[in-house]
């Protein structure tokens, strides 16, 4: 508590004065935030302090509209998979990680972390083996021989993340895992609930859901803490009350992508199974069985190739969503190998194409997120051959 108080003395001296925008003042600044952070969640370790502040300070000074690669792990047992789906942690400002390409090739069921101030992975859990995988007494697919785990198995935008709970909330199902065919018919899909203080899972019980979750969209409403569920219908889940209710009908949501406009309070959908770059849009505080108010909007403005399965968030700040496409062709052929990145405009229903912005194509992508600490888009690409890059974006929002 003593050097508590002597860094608020000391490094938050100059903020609040004339040139509290000094490089030096923004260091203490800096400083003093992750200090805080340190002393708040009680870690003990501050001695890679300068490493978290230099880190803080590259990113709140990003060059405007540009992909900058921020980390890269290669030669690992562990890359970015296509079919896997991202959530942010808004208490810790962390990227959280999970689902499998499975297909009998691959088997990962553990969560994995990346820290943002210490350019760094984490990984939560083991990977349970596919001879543990079983059907319970209630209906359920699990895996585990101690410690209770979902199987492996395709999240796709599936992945959210409950910050009244903190908790990572999975709404799949493991359909495309081969061990589905050799062990009974599960009853239905549970939602998984991750908890981020005990590194554990448990099942909220889908007694009154959609049954199967394969391929559904889920999206946060902040305002109500409720998760918006796309299967077989819309969705509410409040997992505080323990709380699922179908309220009205809505478009399928396989390989498409499901963000929340805050701004507007509306639900939007992008793309579509097949390709598309049209947008479904629906508010959801005027929403009914009844009414079926699902708007079907075209954009305007700059040319965007039709899309599925892509990378899209929505910046709280300026109101409008970032997303990244994978071109029509190639330079050598059919198959893509750039992307684009296009701002969507919600408010003119309009797409800006951002120069400077190419990437490698990113295929199927599902891993993009607003990170609210730094203002800033955060994308991770890569497969197994190439690993997994993180990349940071700043929009300019002027």
């Amino acid at each position: 508590m003593k050097d508590f108080h002597y860094l608020l003395k000391n490094i938050g001296c100059g903020i609040g004065t004339k040139d509290h925008y000094s490089a030096s003042n923004i260091k203490r600044l800096a400083a003093l935030t992750i200090f805080l952070t340190v002393f708040l969640t009680g870690c003990t370790d501050a001695s890679d302090t300068e490493d978290l502040i230099d880190n803080f300070l590259f990113l709140q000074n990003l060059p405007a509209n540009r992909w900058v690669k921020y980390h890269e792990l290669k030669g690992a047992d562990w890359w970015r998979r296509g079919h896997a789906g991202l959530a942010y942690d808004s208490a810790r400002g962390s990227l959280l990680v999970f689902g499998s390409d499975t297909h009998g090739e691959d088997w990962d069921n553990v969560v994995h972390e990346f820290i943002p101030g210490r350019r760094e992975w984490v990984h939560h859990g083991i990977n349970a083996h596919p001879d543990t995988y079983k059907i319970n007494s209630a209906g359920y697919p699990v895996a585990g021989n101690v410690d209770l785990a979902p199987w492996a198995m395709h999240t796709y935008d599936g992945v959210d993340y409950d910050p009244v709970l903190d908790a990572l909330v999975i709404v799949a199902s493991p359909d495309h895992n081969p061990v589905r065919k050799k062990r009974p018919n599960p009853r239905s899909d549970p939602i998984w609930i991750f908890q981020l203080k005990t590194k554990k899972w448990s099942i909220f019980d889908n007694n009154h859901g959609p049954g199967r979750y394969f391929g559904a969209a889920t999206a946060y409403d902040d305002m109500y803490n409720n998760l918006v569920i796309c299967k077989s219908g819309l969705w509410v889940l409040n997992l505080t009350k323990e709380k699922l209710e179908k309220i009205g009908n809505a478009p399928k949501c396989l390989h498409r992508t499901m963000a929340f406009d805050s701004w507007r309070r509306k639900i939007n959908i992008f793309g579509s199974y097949r390709g598309t770059s049209r947008v479904s849009r629906l508010n959801i505080d005027n929403f009914s069985e009844e009414s079926e108010n699902w708007e079907e909007l075209t954009p305007e403005g700059d040319h965007c190739p039709p899309y599925s399965k892509v990378p899209i968030a929505f910046d709280e700040k300026a109101g409008v969503f970032l997303l990244v496409v994978d071109d029509a062709k190639g330079s050598t052929g059919e198959k893509p190998d750039a992307a684009t990145t296009f701002i969507y405009d919600p408010g003119k229903n309009t797409y800006k194409k951002l120069d400077d912005t190419k990437l490698p194509a990113v295929g199927m992508n599902f891993m993009m997120a607003w990170d609210k600490i730094h203002e800033i888009f955060f994308l991770l690409t890569g497969n197994k051959k190439d690993g997994i890059s993180v990349w940071a974006l700043r929009l300019d929002r002027n």
